[in-house]
C-alpha cells in the first residue's frame, strides 16, 4: 500500500532528473579526461625535462630547451586552463539558471505567495498577499514600446 506511490514517485524522479544526471556525466567525463591530460604532462614533464636532485638539476639545464620539453610545459599549461575554464563556466552557467529558475518561474512566484499568506495566517496578520497577474502578450508589447 505505501510502496506503490513511493515506487511512482522515484519514477517520476528518475524520469524528472535523468537528463540533468546524463549531462552531469559529460560534465565529469570531460573534466576527468581533461584533469587526466594535465596531470600527464606534468608527470612527462617533470619525469623527463626536470627531473629531481643535483643529477636532475644538471640534466635539466640541457633538456628543458627542447622542442619536446617546450611541448609539453605548453601542453600542461593549456590543459590546467581549460581545466579551470571549464569548471568555473559549469559553476557559473549553473548558477545563472538557478538563478533565472527562482526569479522568473511562474510556480516559484506562486509558491512564493503561498508561503506570504501561511506566514500571515501563522503571525495571525491576516494580510493576504496580492497574487501576482499572468503576463499576457499585450502587456509585453506595451512594455517594449
Amino acid at each position: 500500500m505505501f510502496l506503490t506511490p513511493l515506487i511512482a514517485w522515484l519514477r517520476a524522479l528518475t524520469v524528472v532528473c535523468m537528463p540533468f544526471l546524463k549531462m552531469a556525466l559529460v560534465w565529469l567525463g570531460w573534466q576527468v579526461g581533461i584533469g587526466w591530460m594535465a596531470w600527464s604532462t606534468a608527470r612527462f614533464y617533470s619525469s623527463n625535462c626536470a627531473p629531481a636532485g643535483v643529477s636532475g638539476f644538471i640534466s635539466s639545464l640541457f633538456t628543458m630547451g627542447s622542442p619536446v620539453c617546450i611541448g609539453a610545459w605548453f601542453s600542461h599549461a593549456t590543459f590546467v586552463v581549460a581545466y579551470i575554464t571549464a569548471f568555473a563556466v559549469a559553476v557559473l552557467l549553473v548558477t545563472l539558471w538557478l538563478w533565472n529558475r527562482i526569479t522568473k518561474d511562474n510556480t516559484v512566484k506562486r509558491l512564493r505567495v503561498e508561503l506570504d499568506t501561511l506566514r500571515g495566517k501563522l503571525n495571525n496578520r491576516g494580510v493576504i498577499p496580492k497574487r501576482p497577474q499572468p503576463e499576457t502578450a499585450a502587456s509585453s508589447v506595451d512594455e517594449l514600446e
